[in-house]
């Protein structure tokens, strides 16, 4: 299986991974060969790639580090809360509330459990479900941080809480600022900057979560070095959970679609969230982040310094940058042809550029 961006996809490809909208109702089953309309269809919902399966990337097994069904569940568990706080729904809001505690506590012990907690995979979001898929992703980031850290499982849960709620202030905002496909004017944006007050106001006045939850959501746009919003935190005043939903949000936020620009490549986000260590980031969350999102997931075409190209087969937790590529062929080669960038031997070779 391989990734493909969207504007390369051409009819005959079989999907690799099977589709979902945000009601969870099926768009597209795994195996599906895509024609012209499908293609089509999927640009209108304005995914920015999917997975494939072609005879070359076969045995190239994507795996994410929660199940499919879980992130669903969990995005749509998000969406109906948002509903009804917009709604003011009172009485929907426990049972909204219990579906997303279960959902939390399901991410949690499949991430304890996980073999390997490495990110490998591209996220493929739905735009218009974006603000729901985007809170499990930030949740499910900060946990896998929370856990290197050594977070107790109380721990865990407040800050998947936090993670999953970050943006609940949001519903605050008129939609047609929060959508709005060119750059926000300098009243707009001070409108947007409001809604990590917003979000502590509603959890500290209607929701029963610890007080840890609503100071984390108030503190997730602090930076490390003073520069951030709303109270211009510094350094260790800023609160762990929101130092570490900080690094996830902009990452995900970077690699996903938005009314406002195209994705950024995972390798071009990872780099931003390197680059910005010690100012926007704690170095420490930072140091965590970098061994365990992959820069170059498995799945995705690579073009190297000695002119081959490949698909990424695997990552290495201590050397992100350098991972096992299965080698395209040239006339004449073996099918089954690798290069572990990670061994010395081929320590002059880099990756050059993401071919999707």
């Amino acid at each position: 299986m391989r990734y493909v961006s969207l504007e390369n996809l051409t009819e005959g490809m079989i999907l690799g991974k099977s589709l979902f909208n945000q009601q969870g109702m099926l768009l597209l089953q795994e195996g599906k060969e895509l024609s012209s309309g499908l293609i089509k269809k999927l640009n209108e919902v304005h995914y920015s790639g999917l997975y494939i399966h072609d005879e070359f990337s076969e045995g190239i097994e994507i795996k994410d580090v929660i199940s499919d069904e879980i992130r669903r569940n969990a995005s749509m568990a998000v969406g109906r809360l948002l509903t009804n706080l917009e709604a003011d729904e009172v009485p929907a809001l426990s049972q909204d509330m219990t579906q997303i505690t279960d959902m939390l506590h399901q991410i949690i012990d499949e991430i304890m459990s996980s073999s390997s907690t490495i990110v490998n995979i591209i996220d493929l979001k739905e735009f218009d479900a974006y603000t729901h898929q985007h809170s499990v992703s930030v949740c499910v980031l900060s946990c896998i941080i929370g856990v290197v850290l050594g977070f107790s499982k109380k721990e865990l849960y407040d800050l998947a809480l936090s993670g999953i709620l970050h943006d609940i202030g949001k519903i605050f905002i008129e939609k047609d600022i929060l959508n709005k496909p060119g750059k926000f004017e300098p009243e707009e944006y001070e409108i947007i900057k409001t809604h990590s007050q917003l979000g502590f106001e509603l959890i500290h006045n209607k929701c029963r979560f610890s007080h840890k939850v609503g100071k984390a959501i108030l503190h997730h746009h602090e930076r490390f070095d003073g520069g951030g919003y709303p109270l211009k935190k510094k350094g260790k005043d800023i609160m762990i959970y929101s130092q570490i939903i900080a690094v996830a949000d902009v990452y995900d936020a970077l690699t996903s679609k938005r009314p406002y620009r195209d994705p950024i490549l995972p390798s071009e986000a990872y780099e931003y969230v390197m680059g910005n260590s010690g100012q926007a980031f704690n170095p420490e969350i930072v140091n965590v982040f970098i061994k365990k999102i992959a820069p170059y997931p498995v799945g995705v075409q690579v073009e190297l310094s000695n002119g081959l190209t490949g698909i990424v087969f695997h990552n290495h937790e201590n050397a992100m940058m350098r991972p096992l590529i299965k080698l395209i062929p040239l006339p004449g080669q073996a099918k089954e042809n690798y290069l572990d960038l990670n061994k010395a031997d081929f320590h002059n070779i880099t990756i050059q550029k993401v071919l999707i």
